[in-house]
């Protein structure tokens, strides 16, 4: 059945007319699924036995989904199953490599799990929790002021995705380098 979802989610992923959101949503699930696959104890634990039943009727649904609302619905749910399997299927040896993978990405292990922590709390995808954005979404950056840890800017986030690219204002906080791990955590723990 996983191979079946893995080609549906590979099809989805292709085809030209999807969102953005949608496409982040396809390949974070096609990866927890790759994930499962590969391991023997995330394929040994107990799983709803219509999950893939109903990640497989979402994805056909989505492929003919013309209307943004129901779009995001579906977005939704997706985001809801990944986060299901990732808190209750992948095992705690798989946790650590997704660590290791974000690690490499963001530059710094604490963040990463930090960040991982932050969106498996996540209720809802729409719901606005801590990610980690790229530098090129912001516009117009301007510097404010320095403080104790880094700079303070102020610059235009141009969202990718939302289902109409919106811009919003936001505040940047550059942190230096030579800030301490635990540091960096405690301002993101602050922000939470």
């Amino acid at each position: 059945m996983i191979n079946k979802l893995q080609n549906t989610l590979n099809k989805l992923i292709n085809k030209n007319d999807l969102n953005i959101k949608t496409n982040e949503l396809s390949n974070e699930l096609l990866e927890t699924l790759k994930i499962i696959d590969n391991c023997t104890s995330c394929k040994d634990k107990e799983t709803d036995g219509n999950c893939p039943d109903k990640i497989e009727k979402l994805l056909a649904e989505l492929e003919e989904e013309e209307e943004w609302e129901e779009r995001d619905e579906l977005n939704g749910e997706l985001f809801g199953i990944n986060i299901r399997l990732n808190k209750e299927i992948l095992c705690e040896g798989c946790k650590e490599k997704e660590i290791e993978k974000l690690t490499d990405k963001y530059g710094n292990e604490k963040i990463a799990r930090f960040l991982y922590e932050c969106k498996l709390n996540a209720k809802h995808y729409y719901e606005k929790y801590i990610r980690w954005i790229p530098f090129d979404e912001f516009k117009n950056i301007e510097y404010l002021a320095k403080g104790g840890f880094g700079e303070v800017h102020k610059a235009t986030w141009f969202d990718r995705l939302e289902k109409k690219y919106k811009e919003r204002d936001v505040v940047l906080k550059r942190i230096y380098n030579n800030s301490s791990d635990d540091k960096i955590v405690d301002i993101l723990n602050e922000v939470k």
